[in-house]
């Protein structure tokens, strides 16, 4: 997958100035920024990959694509994520795009009737 092919597209008429802003990567998928503090230029991210083309490197384009954007047009300084703790194919996807475990949320999440932790990854950008 070469990462210039794929494109990151808002719906027209949205702007992160409303605290949230999906773009897509038609039709790999979609990635999210939420959480939008302007104040302390940081924003969380979500990002979601149709079935069929996970694990095949979309996933970390888009995850790049929208650092570059994030620094670039929103002059953002911090990008972070929460990610369940048995989410293993996330937590090595935001590794792999140089984000860190900066924090753990014991028992923050419940599944299947127990809870699990939650993993905060953080990226400083620059």
């Amino acid at each position: 997958m070469e990462q210039n092919k794929l494109t990151l597209v808002a719906e027209e008429g949205t702007s992160l100035s409303s605290g949230s802003l999906r773009l897509y990567a038609l039709p790999y998928g979609c990635i999210d920024l939420y959480s939008y503090d302007p104040l302390n230029r940081r924003c969380a991210v979500g990002i979601m990959v149709a079935k069929e083309y996970r694990r095949r490197g979309y996933a970390l384009a888009m995850l790049q694509q929208l650092q570059e954007l994030a620094t670039t047009n929103y002059r953002m300084h911090t990008l972070y994520a929460d990610i369940a703790a048995t989410n293993t194919a996330s937590l090595n996807l935001f590794h792999k795009a140089g984000y860190a475990e900066c924090g753990r949320f014991k028992e923050w999440l419940e599944l299947d009737s127990h809870f699990i932790d939650n993993i905060r990854m953080q990226l400083i950008l620059k």
